[in-house]
């Protein structure tokens, strides 16, 4: 009786569009969603994204009498109505690696035709490198022409090495590489860089610590840290101040030979809803437009789960040199540290005894004591007290207490895991069932 007047209710099959609508929609449904399981497979289990694929032959005619094992009907049934799609994206990929393959200068084309040419009027082993040394000087005395045409003076710092890597950076075009100059120029002029005594404000936030394996400078940045405690206000000062340091860095502290930096980046409390999109574009671009090809390393710890998925998926989009400057851990960076630095800071579980780490490890000491003795409370309530105000003695209490949470992590993937596979048969069920679904 309840479900009488309902009888009268069009019912939801009817509101379908035109066939061909209807067949173009549920097209682009099926790919967009297979190209969503195929990034997120190829970041975390390629093995799956080609299993997919070799489903995909169960469907074809030789395969036929396989169908009538219910278990493997059922799965045929379902790759075969994501036949058409999986093979558009599979022929797409293809398509796209083989033009990426193609892009890819012959090194060893090009050095054979250089030594063809070069031995009609060189026999000797150096001839190759004088005709670098030629091209070299042949842009470089292009580009101070054209500087002198435009009567613009080159700061200091820049010399051969730092023009040769604002060249690479143009990719051998003498016109994008005056436009660069150009503007980092101008942007020299207005933007302040922080004296050593400015950034002695930020020096808990944003420092240099010793040098990594590669004894290159490492620079270590608290950004999460700085996110959860700096009010909006002060984030484009953090930003301005890691620029400087930056600065600093290139100028006083790198080497000749090795002119590139390394960078620590330690995002514990970073929230993924609230995360400052907007200085982190910022410093980027302004580090790729005024100091191109300076980043050696970049390791990023202590990422939160959420985040840590969201950047290795779209880390997939990067250029393969970038993604190999880069490497994501979560809160099991021990070891990824011992591979990245020399020294461990003491925020980060490290046995660093430095002036910096004292530093860090003395204002959270003294936030204890300020807590424990500016209050006239019990000492029930002051440890009560102490543990709500974890934001200020975190990493202090991390330095000093083991991880106890890898059996939630195992269990965090176990349950994505089953949660992920109950999407797929739902989804294979309503392909095969779709009167089910109403």
């Amino acid at each position: 009786m309840v479900l009488a007047p309902l009888k009268h209710v069009l019912p939801l099959r009817q509101l379908k569009l035109g066939t061909g609508a209807n067949e173009a929609v549920c097209f682009l449904a099926k790919v967009a969603a297979l190209e969503a399981a195929r990034r997120i497979s190829s970041a975390r289990c390629p093995v799956m994204w080609n299993a997919v694929q070799a489903l995909q032959l169960l469907s074809y005619l030789p395969f036929k009498w396989a169908q009538r094992w219910t278990p493997l009907g059922f799965l045929i049934r379902g790759i075969r109505n994501i036949s058409k799609p999986l093979l558009l994206i599979s022929v797409t990929t293809a398509l796209v690696d083989h033009s990426k393959h193609v892009d890819q200068p012959n090194d060893t084309g090009d050095n054979a035709t250089s030594t063809s040419a070069t031995s009609l009027h060189l026999d000797t082993e150096g001839s190759e490198e004088t005709i670098e040394n030629t091209v070299a000087v042949n842009w470089l005395v292009q580009l101070f022409k054209e500087l002198e045409k435009e009567c613009i003076t080159l700061p200091e710092r820049f010399d051969k090495g730092e023009l040769e890597r604002f060249y690479s950076a143009a990719n051998g075009d003498l016109s994008v590489l005056l436009s660069s100059l150009k503007k980092t120029i101008r942007w020299r002029e207005t933007y302040h860089i922080l004296s050593l005594e400015e950034l002695e404000r930020w020096s808990h936030l944003v420092f240099w610590h010793g040098c990594d394996v590669m004894l290159r400078p490492c620079l270590v940045i608290r950004f999460g840290f700085a996110c959860s405690h700096l009010a909006p206000k002060d984030r484009p000062r953090f930003a301005q101040a890691i620029v400087s340091q930056i600065e600093h860095g290139v100028t006083h502290l790198v080497k000749e030979d090795e002119p590139t930096i390394s960078v620590l980046m330690d995002c514990k409390g970073v929230s993924p809803f609230r995360f400052p999109m907007q200085m982190l574009r910022s410093v980027t671009t302004l580090v790729q437009e005024n100091y191109p090809n300076r980043l050696s390393r970049l390791l990023i710890v202590r990422l939160p789960p959420v985040v840590r998925v969201i950047a290795q998926t779209f880390m997939q989009i990067l250029k393969p040199a970038t993604r190999q400057k880069m490497r994501l851990e979560g809160e099991g960076y021990q070891n990824a540290l011992s591979e990245f630095l020399q020294t461990i800071p003491a925020f980060l579980g490290g046995d660093c005894n430095c002036t910096q780490c004292r530093k860090i490890l003395g204002k959270v000491e003294t936030k204890i004591e300020e807590i424990c003795t500016s209050s006239k409370m019990q000492p029930r309530q002051k440890e009560l007290q102490l543990e709500l105000d974890g934001t200020a003695c975190i990493d202090l209490i991390e330095t000093e207490l083991p991880a106890v949470n890898d059996s939630n992590h195992v269990l965090r993937a176990f349950i994505i895991g089953l949660l992920m596979l109950w999407i797929v048969i739902a989804f294979l069920a309503g392909i095969n069932e779709p009167d089910a679904l109403y």
